[in-house]
């Protein structure tokens, strides 16, 4: 799981490679779009999504049904008990990625990123995804 909370962050991944160069860009243009959203008008760098919610790229061998370090926890099923906001899915690289919001308060919300890669082994997480994608 990596999570991104900052221009910094996301800059970090890319010269990691830990994305392929066209997700990354992905990853990237979202952050910035919600800069533009709340209306922040200083420097990329200045800007954090700290009280706003981040940005969590998920990875094959996370737990989805425990993800309580990003407010998701077991006891609700984690991921498979959140009623996301939307799910749609995009295309990078030849890979297929979900993209999952969901609203935690008025001010507040996660957006996940999962490929499908990580994904499929489990047969209840894909029905739940196929259920409310877009």
């Amino acid at each position: 799981m990596r999570t991104i909370k900052t221009i910094q962050d996301i800059r970090s991944l890319q010269k990691a490679r830990v994305f392929p160069e066209q997700f990354s860009k992905f990853l990237e243009d979202q952050f910035l779009e919600l800069k533009e959203a709340f209306d922040f008008d200083g420097a990329d760098m200045a800007f954090t999504l700290d009280l706003h919610g981040f940005m969590v790229v998920l990875e094959k061998g996370d737990n989805l049904r425990d993800l309580s370090i990003v407010g998701l926890n077991r006891l609700n099923g984690g991921l498979l008990g959140s009623l996301p906001e939307f799910i749609e899915k995009v295309e990078y690289d030849q890979e297929l990625w979900y993209k999952i919001v969901v609203i935690y308060t008025n001010e507040y919300g996660m957006a996940f990123y999962l490929p499908e890669v990580a994904i499929t082994d489990d047969e209840e997480i894909q029905t739940w995804l196929e259920a409310h994608v877009e």
